[in-house]
């Protein structure tokens, strides 16, 4: 090498070096690990200040010191430095927001803070709303976390998926706290005889009452005698539905079909779902008469939901009950689920059982008394039962002496029969065969029963919200009906087969895009679908 050459070679590194600096962080003069560095000390000062301030704003901290690592960093990163510690305000975490410092014990007893949500942040943004930094810093923090931040500390323990209730663990305490505060979730159990129709162009009175303030977190559709393309009834549901639900699972047998929606960020605390069937007419070609069944855990609570159609004709309360027995004790549920005792009545195996459907439970009371009845009766009626001819109602009598449905409940009826109309009207059956008016569309619900040793119930009973029909749909010669219910929920074991985010992408993405269109055509403008 020539004396030229030893010479020249340091300074084209030296000025490759500071060009780099100079683009990556034009105001500073890297140091060997790449940590910029104030060129002088009152300047410095001025900038780290002005750097804590912008980040105490955006992440509402005191301006305290945080221990961390003192690694090396990766080249670029622009960090203020104070008492010789390096505070990390180039990114927010979880830590910064409820200003936890890192160390010692101190560590441990902050992981189950919640996280800063966006209506947190917009009710203190109104209050604290005094300088324009402030409020842009707060509009980039509500930006930012579209998802729960996660603390590299949490993620360092590692105990995610180790069969044990965890302070991190995806089913534990602390999740199930964060997503449901209160622990309580609700459930929109729907029932609908379709009568082999096409479903009307607006579901919203079933799918969306007017009575409902809020979606319901589970959503379960069962329909009996439904139209024959599935893939277009779930459509129509995820439509009416929006963005914020997804098709969870569904189930079919024959023209019992049942399909269950679950709130999109919930998917991931849910096992895979299992579901069974029985056809109660097991020589018949096309299965109209029987069960189709799912269950599924949400967190640590088991839900398992049943839509059937049992044996018509007003005589025939008998077959009926016996449909009961069979798909009781025939349905093989859970199989992959952890459970101590699985029991052969398999409402016995879930926490929560919502049973659905057309039951054809007939009124026992001529069809001349039940309209001269209905004619001098306005609804909803009063929330208390027997009221009129309901004490001749024969579920109301099966479940009175227990000969089915044993441990089950029904809301009140406020609402007027829902069998039988002329299609297209509100019209009591005028065809020739005059059939009476019942209550053959019915939801029941049970709560398995678990003590503690003192003998109090280990969790708050199941509670009906609502319960209530669809008058208004008059495709069929049934009118939907529907409830809502209150249950609470427990943390579980991260053991479980988890369902890992399982949901049914075309149903979703063909109904979006219709509700896309739709929205279009009534705005006369573009399509634009905006998911939140």
């Amino acid at each position: 090498m020539t004396m030229e050459q030893s010479h020249t070679s340091p300074n084209s590194k030296f000025k490759q070096k500071k060009s780099v600096s100079k683009f990556l962080l034009p105001s500073k003069v890297p140091n060997k690990v790449g940590i910029a560095v104030a060129r002088s000390a009152s300047s410095g000062r001025k900038e780290q200040n002005a750097r804590l301030e912008l980040c105490c704003a955006v992440t509402d901290i005191p301006k305290s010191p945080i221990a961390v690592s003192q690694r090396p960093l990766s080249v670029g990163i622009t960090l203020p430095q104070e008492n010789g510690q390096i505070r990390r305000c180039s990114s927010v975490s979880e830590t910064n927001l409820h200003s936890t410092q890192i160390s010692g014990t101190s560590q441990e007893s902050n992981l189950g803070e919640r996280s800063l949500s966006h209506d947190t942040v917009l009710r203190e943004g109104s209050g604290k709303s005094n300088s324009s930094t402030d409020s842009l810093a707060r509009k980039a923090l509500i930006a930012a976390q579209v998802l729960h931040l996660i603390p590299t500390t949490k993620a360092r323990q590692r105990n995610f998926l180790q069969g044990r209730i965890g302070a991190n663990s995806l089913l534990g305490p602390i999740e199930l706290e964060r997503t449901f505060p209160t622990k309580e979730v609700t459930i929109f159990v729907g029932t609908w005889n379709m009568n082999g129709q096409s479903p009307p162009g607006e579901l919203n009175d079933f799918v969306l009452p007017t009575g409902l303030e809020h979606v319901p977190d589970i959503l379960a559709f069962g329909t009996q005698e439904s139209c024959s393309e599935r893939f277009e009834w779930e459509v129509c549901l995820q439509e009416t539905l929006g963005p914020s639900h997804v098709l969870f699972h569904s189930t079919s047998l024959g023209t019992i079909h049942l399909a269950i929606f679950v709130r999109r960020d919930l998917i991931w605390y849910c096992s895979v779902p299992e579901d069974a069937s029985l056809s109660v007419r097991p020589g018949t070609a096309f299965r109209t008469k029987g069960a189709v069944a799912s269950g599924f855990m949400l967190f640590g609570t088991s839900f398992l939901f049943v839509t059937a159609h049992l044996t018509a004709h007003q005589e025939k309360v008998k077959e009926r009950v016996s449909d009961v027995k069979k798909i009781v004790n025939s349905l093989d549920l859970p199989r992959n689920l952890p459970i101590k005792n699985k029991n052969r009545d398999v409402t016995q195996n879930f926490d929560y059982i919502f049973w659905s459907g057309d039951l054809n439970f007939r009124l026992a009371t001529p069809r001349n008394k039940v309209l001269e009845w209905l004619s001098k009766t306005s609804f909803p009626l009063p929330s208390h039962m027997p009221h009129g001819y309901m004490h001749h109602d024969q579920l109301c009598s099966v479940l009175s002496d227990g000969a089915a449905f044993k441990g089950f409940c029904e809301a009140n009826i406020t609402f007027p029969p829902t069998y039988k109309y002329d299609p297209g009207t509100q019209n009591f059956d005028t065809s020739s065969k005059q059939r009476t008016p019942a209550y053959t569309d019915r939801i029941l619900y049970k709560q398995r029963a678990a003590r503690r040793l003192s003998g109090l119930p280990e969790v708050p009973p199941l509670q009906c919200l609502i319960y209530d029909s669809v008058p208004s749909i008059t495709t069929s010669d049934h009118k939907p009906v529907w409830g809502v219910f209150k249950a609470h929920l427990r943390p579980g074991l991260d053991t479980i087969p988890l369902a890992a985010g399982l949901f049914n992408r075309d149903v979703y993405v063909e109904g979006i895009r219709r509700r896309a269109t739709i929205l279009d055509e009534d705005r006369g403008g573009s399509a634009v679908c905006s998911i939140h």
